[in-house]
Formats: structure tokens, C-alpha cells, sequence
């Protein structure tokens, strides 16, 4: 029985061991060296944009990245301080001071330890993705206006606000620092370009180095410097708790902490998997490694850390290989705060500036916008109101509006009735394919529905059909009863096709006594019912509803498959089957376009193979599936009630010359292969058997079988119950393949 606690000491000691080997040093130490060239430009920016000192930013890269790099759930991950909680952390520290931030840090931790325990870390991936990207482009945008005043050299203004700063652009442009603005420029150029020419170097490091040069070298004055920073590291010691007055407020900013850094570290550590193509993170041991990284470094003087993406795809574009590299990059650090302080404290601060700027463009993405219009227009809906609302409010309201909105907007889309409306040829009949739900919401599509109805002149039938219809509720019942009772009312006749079983309660409550229209669940009951009204059951015309639907619906929304099989198919089955038509492979299998090769013929036979005469089909198929698709997998699949099976056991005359030797294969097989069925049922097993062995007379089969590249299944699919029972080999008997075992808890 699963633990509702995660603790997973195996997991833990797996990815240790991989640490203490020699396996891939080499590639961890040039990553980690790599690594920290990006993360002192970054953490001594992310410092100054949170409010702190320098060297804040560089104790937190150093103990946020050992800590996280040892205990976190994805392995080739870099933590620490990160844009994106710049923002929060600089309103947090003029709320409540560095010794407040602290403590936060040390809440922030303990919260992201609880959840990582309680296996909660999967839940950060139920934000809607407009929300995200509106949510870090709304940070990007403030963290842009903010560093304004800094890349100018200007004092950053009294009042902390996007809107205040924009309005007094022109004031500080009259009055800005034309060299401190140049340094700013040159960073954000080499930081923009330099990647692009040259993706393996270290491209915020030399955007800072170039700036620093040029000032060393050519003595330019009245440039803010970074200043003195630590030489070492203190020693960790717990906050002075005694500061804080308001821990109401103090409680409400920390979980807003908690859950951006949770939320930034587990989207990173996702992007990490999608750049690594595999080695997928563990979330919960992820945020139990965060948990343990903020609380560290909240003891150490430091400010809450994240896993980055920046560092991370640097890592891995560096070649890292274990979790060492990030422990390697946190050493490197400390080496360059203790050896080369001067390095860091001669360094502009319009360049770090600069290097803001770069970080803060990066997170504005339009191409975002652009395929979310693309895709779905309602989703820049969502992303608009999220970011709009960050830049104008605060974090966590705009995070709060672009939810609700999201939610309206699905909400609004599971209620809605859509249908598809078709006028047979004859005139006479009206089919109504009804999808969506029918709910509260459904009134205005329903009157409209029955206003169509009403201007056609001479109908005699309504089909509605409910196979699509997802939901219904009691008003949509009600409503859906009142039209039925106002199209009867006109002389037409109501037919309800493919109810289930909660429709059908719903309906029946709405309409107690007499009902007002007719059920069916089958197309034939349907035929029976217009026949003997006299009016003639067009298939042509259901084979067309059929065929808008689809083009309407599913072709619709899937051009890129379309165009991706129209370039050739690749099926991962060839499937024999039976012609039957309550078998239908691509329903019980739930595969769609492209996925399936099936062969399809009456009692699902494969004749043996002759090399010198062979006048069917089917193994024009096996051998066109096999050997030229390059299928390796054989589905063989009969079913229950089978009428051919019936026919052979039954000695009943077949008058049809064709379908009398078609069918005299099967018996020949049960005579051949001493397999005499006593019964149907029976007779589909040993015929199903049979089948298997002429399927291994063909050379290139065999062939396969014998090296272990293809495998063959039988299957008999029960058309009462949709249950498959499988051929076992080793328990020589059929067993059901339970749905259980895939179920999904």
C-alpha cells in the first residue's frame, strides 16, 4: 500500500552513489566552473533588485546551491536566487528588513519540506500555462521599469511603483548619467548577442567583465560600484524572531514566498526534463530539497532560492553529468569571495542593471502571445487579464485574477450545448448531433434549435443524438423536455438516440407519465421506426452527418496529425479482425488515425501460407505490414456471438457459393488442427487458436518469431460486456484483461 508520506531513501541513495565515482568528473567540473560564471553576474543583480547587498546574493547562490544540489529531486538543476522572486523578496524586505526576510525564508523552507513529505509537489502543474507566462511576464515587466532608475544612475524613487516610474520617464532621462546608461547598454547588447555567435561562452559574465574593463582601464568617474562585500561566510545562526511586530502580515508574505518559489522551481525543473529529453525530476523530492536549500540559507544570512532555468541549461549545455556540477559552482563561488573579493566590489552597478534588463526581456515573451492566439484566443484572454492585474496590483492578486478568469472561461465551455444540425435529403427527417453539456446555460441554444425546426415545412422526425453529450443537469433536462413537448406539439415526432443511464434519469424526472418522445440505442431501431412511418432511412445521409462531424470536430482541430500522416504512416499494430460490425478496433482500443493496420474479413480467418498459389488478401497485408511498415506487433481479435463461427458448427447450408468456401476454411481448420468446437463460444476460441498457427506459416513471421522481434496476441472481444479475453501461453487458457490495471486513482 502507498505511504500517503513521501520519503524515499532509495531515491536518495541512488542518485549520492553517482556523486562519489569518477564517472563523468571531468565534464562536472568544467560545468560547474561554467555555471558559476553565470551566477555571480546573476546573484549580485538579483541582490540588487530584491533590496539586499551584494554579497546577500552570493551567500544564497553558495548555500542554496550545495544544499538543493544535494537533497533536490532533479539532478542536473542549479539553484538560486532567480528574477523572478526579486520582486516579491525587495517588498518583503521594506516591509520587514533583512532579519524579517529571513525569517520568511526559514517559513518558506518549512512549508516546502511539509508539502514535499505530504507529496503535494504535482499540484503546481494545475496553474493554467497563460497564467504562468502572463505571471513571468508581469515580473519581467516590473523588474524592467524597476532598474530604470539604476541603469541611469538615478536614486530609485520614493514611491516603489511601475506607473509612478513611467510617468516620470522624461524627468529621468533629462537627468540621467549618460556613461552609467552606456555601460547598462553595452551589458544588455553583449548579453543579447553573444549567444547567438557563440552559445557556449559564459555570455553575463562577459557582459559585466567588458563594462568593468573599460572602467578600470580608461578611469571613467561618477560610476556607482558594487562595493565591499564579504569575505567569507558567517556563521549560520537563527533570526532575531524579537523583530517582527506584525506576524499576521509576516505569515501572509511568507507563504506568498512559499508558493512563488515552489511554483519557479518546479516549472524550471520541468523545463529541465523537456531541454534533457528524459531523466525526469521527482517533485516532491524536489521541493523537500528546496525546503531544506531555504531554510539553510535563511540560517546563513541569505534570500530565498529557486531552481533556475538560466544556470540549469547552462549546466547541461556545459556537459554535467551529476549533481556535482551544481556543488562545483557553489564551491567556485566561495573560492572567488575569498581569493578575488575586488573582482565583485570594482564591478558597475548599471552593469548588473544591464544584466536585469536582459533577464527582464527574456521573460516578456511575444512569441508566447502569439501562439496562444494561434492555438486559442480565449488563452490571451487569460494571460492579459494576469498580466495587466500583476502590473497594476501586486503578484498574487494578478495570479488570483488570471485563475478565475481561466476557470469562467472553462467553466462557460463545459456548460455550453453545441449541435450540429442536418436536413436529410428527403426533407422529412432532421438529425441533431448534440456535444457539450446540457445545463442552466443551454436555454438560448435550445430555443434556437426549435426555431430551426420550426421553418422547415413537412418534417416528421427529430433525432437527437446524445453520444457526444458529456453532462446534464436537471434544468437542462427541463429545458430540453419543454422543446421536445413544443416541436411534438407541431406534428413532429421526437426520437432520442443514445441516452445513458443519467440522461435517461434526468429526462425521466423532468417528463413523469407519458413521455413525449422515443428511445433508441441502436441505428436499426432507428430504421424500423422511419419504415414504418413510410419514410425511407437514408444511410447516405447519416454517412455524411458523419463525415461533417468529423471535418467539423476532429480534422479540425487536428491539422498537424493530418498533414503529419499524409507524409506516410508508420502503425505501431496490424490488426486481424472480424468484418462484424459491433466490433469496431479503433473504439475498444481507443486508437486513432494512423495508429492501426486492419485487416478485416469474416470470421477474422488467415489462410495458411502457400508459396506457389495464394489468391487472398490477407497476406498481401501481413506481408505489406510487416515487411515494408515494419510493424512488430500482431493483434489477432475475434468476438463473442460470432455469426460465422455459428454457421460452421450449426451444419446449417450456406446458399452463397463465396461465403460457403470462405466459411469451409474455418472448418477445415477445426478438423485439421483436431480442435471440434462443442459450442459458439468455443468455436471462437479454437477458430481464434487457429488462426495463430496459419499466422506462423508465413516465412517472414516466422522468421521474426524465431529472433524475438514480433510478437503475436489473440484476443476475443465479448461484444455484450466490451471485455477482452487474451491468450495466455504459459497458463495455456484465456484471462480478461481487467481495466483495473490501468485505472488511474
Amino acid at each position: 500500500m502507498k505511504s500517503w508520506l513521501y520519503f524515499d531513501i532509495k531515491y536518495f541513495k541512488n542518485e549520492l552513489k553517482s556523486m562519489f565515482t569518477m564517472s563523468g568528473l571531468r565534464e562536472d567540473v568544467f560545468a560547474g566552473f561554467t555555471v558559476a560564471c553565470v551566477s555571480i553576474p546573476l546573484s549580485l543583480a538579483v541582490a540588487m533588485a530584491s533590496g539586499v547587498s551584494p554579497g546577500v546574493g552570493l551567500i544564497s547562490a553558495i548555500i542554496g546551491g550545495i544544499v538543493a544540489a544535494v537533497f533536490g529531486g532533479t539532478r542536473l538543476a542549479v539553484s538560486g536566487p532567480t528574477p523572478v522572486m526579486a520582486v516579491l523578496i525587495a517588498d518583503a524586505v521594506s516591509l520587514y528588513g533583512l532579519g524579517g526576510l529571513l525569517v520568511i525564508g526559514l517559513i518558506c523552507g518549512a512549508l516546502q519540506l511539509v508539502f514535499g513529505l505530504l507529496r503535494l509537489g504535482r499540484y503546481a502543474k494545475l496553474v493554467p500555462l497563460a497564467v504562468i507566462s502572463a505571471f513571468t511576464a508581469g515580473i519581467g515587466f516590473i523588474i524592467f521599469i524597476g532598474q530604470l532608475p539604476k541603469a541611469l544612475q538615478l536614486p530609485s524613487p520614493s514611491e516603489n511603483d511601475v506607473i509612478y516610474v513611467i510617468q516620470h520617464i522624461g524627468t529621468y532621462i533629462t537627468q540621467m548619467n549618460p556613461m552609467a546608461f552606456t555601460f547598462a547598454i553595452i551589458t544588455l547588447i553583449i548579453l543579447k548577442t553573444l549567444p547567438r555567435y557563440f552559445p557556449k561562452l559564459p555570455a553575463p559574465l562577459i557582459a559585466v567583465a567588458v563594462p568593468t574593463i573599460i572602467l578600470l582601464f580608461f578611469g571613467v568617474g561618477n560610476i556607482q560600484l558594487v562595493g565591499s562585500i564579504p569575505h567569507s561566510l558567517s556563521m549560520p545562526k537563527l533570526p532575531d524572531f524579537s523583530l517582527i511586530t506584525d506576524w499576521k502580515a509576516l505569515l501572509e508574505t511568507s507563504l506568498e514566498v512559499f508558493l512563488l518559489a515552489s511554483l519557479e522551481t518546479l516549472l524550471s525543473s520541468s523545463a529541465v526534463d523537456t531541454i534533457g529529453r528524459g531523466d525526469l525530476h521527482n517533485p516532491n523530492q524536489e521541493l523537500v530539497g528546496q525546503g531544506f536549500a531555504n531554510m539553510a540559507v535563511a540560517l546563513f544570512g541569505g534570500i530565498p532560492v529557486t531552481a533556475v532555468i538560466a544556470r540549469s541549461s547552462v549546466n547541461m549545455a556545459a556537459g554535467a553529468k551529476t549533481r556535482r556540477s551544481a556543488i562545483i559552482h557553489s564551491f567556485v563561488i566561495l573560492a572567488v569571495v575569498y581569493l578575488f573579493p575586488q573582482l565583485i566590489e570594482l564591478t558597475p552597478v548599471p552593469a548588473l542593471a544591464g544584466v536585469l534588463l536582459g533577464a527582464a526581456l527574456s521573460m516578456m515573451s511575444l512569441t508566447e502571445v502569439i501562439e496562444f492566439w494561434k492555438t486559442d484566443k480565449t488563452e490571451v484572454v487569460i494571460y492579459l487579464v494576469t498580466f495587466f492585474a500583476i502590473v497594476t496590483t501586486d503578484l498574487i492578486e494578478g495570479v488570483s485574477a488570471g485563475i478565475i478568469v481561466a476557470f469562467l472561461i472553462v467553466a462557460i465551455r463545459m456548460l455550453t450545448t453545441k449541435a450540429d444540425i442536418k436536413l436529410w435529403t428527403n426533407k422529412e427527417v432532421l438529425r441533431i448531433s448534440l456535444s457539450g453539456s446540457m445545463t442552466f446555460w443551454s436555454f438560448d441554444k435550445l430555443q434556437r434549435i426549435q426555431e430551426h425546426v420550426a421553418i422547415h415545412a413537412g418534417l416528421k422526425f427529430v433525432i437527437f443524438e446524445f453520444s457526444n453529450l458529456r453532462g446534464m443537469d436537471s434544468t437542462g433536462a427541463s429545458h430540453l423536455i419543454n422543446v421536445v413537448r413544443a416541436i411534438r406539439s407541431c406534428g413532429v415526432h421526437v426520437i432520442l438516440h443514445e441516452l445513458n443511464d443519467e440522461q435517461t434519469k434526468m429526462l425521466d424526472l423532468a417528463s413523469p407519465g407519458e413521455k413525449p418522445y422515443l428511445k433508441t440505442i441502436t441505428e436499426s431501431q432507428i430504421k424500423d421506426i422511419l419504415e414504418k412511418a413510410n419514410i425511407g432511412h437514408s444511410a447516405t445521409d447519416l454517412l455524411k452527418h458523419g463525415m461533417e462531424k468529423f471535418l467539423g470536430q476532429y480534422a479540425h482541430e487536428r491539422k498537424a496529425l493530418l498533414s503529419n500522416l499524409a507524409q506516410g504512416q508508420k502503425p505501431h499494430t496490424l490488426l486481424i479482425s472480424c468484418s462484424d460490425s459491433r466490433v469496431n478496433p479503433n473504439t475498444f482500443l481507443s486508437a486513432g488515425l494512423g495508429e492501426l493496420f486492419i485487416v478485416r474479413n469474416v470470421g477474422n480467418v488467415i489462410p495458411e501460407y502457400n508459396a506457389t498459389y495464394y489468391p487472398y488478401s490477407e497476406g498481401a497485408a501481413i506481408e505489406f505490414g510487416v515487411g515494408e511498415l515494419g510493424i512488430r506487433n500482431i493483434v489477432i481479435c475475434a468476438h463473442t456471438e460470432c455469426g460465422a463461427i455459428k454457421a460452421c458448427i450449426s451444419n446449417h447450408e450456406v446458399d452463397s457459393i463465396g461465403l460457403r468456401n470462405w466459411l469451409q476454411m474455418i472448418k477445415n481448420d477445426f478438423k485439421n488442427k483436431n480442435r471440434i468446437p462443442t459450442d459458439a463460444y468455443q468455436g471462437v476460441k479454437f477458430n481464434l487458436l487457429n488462426q495463430v498457427e496459419n499466422l506462423k506459416t508465413y516465412p517472414l513471421v516466422s522468421k521474426l518469431l524465431d529472433s524475438g522481434e514480433l510478437s503475436i496476441c489473440a484476443w476475443v472481444y465479448d461484444v455484450r460486456t466490451a471485455n477482452i479475453l487474451e491468450w495466455s501461453v504459459e497458463k495455456n487458457k484465456f484471462e480478461c484483461i481487467k481495466h483495473d490495471d490501468v485505472a488511474v486513482n
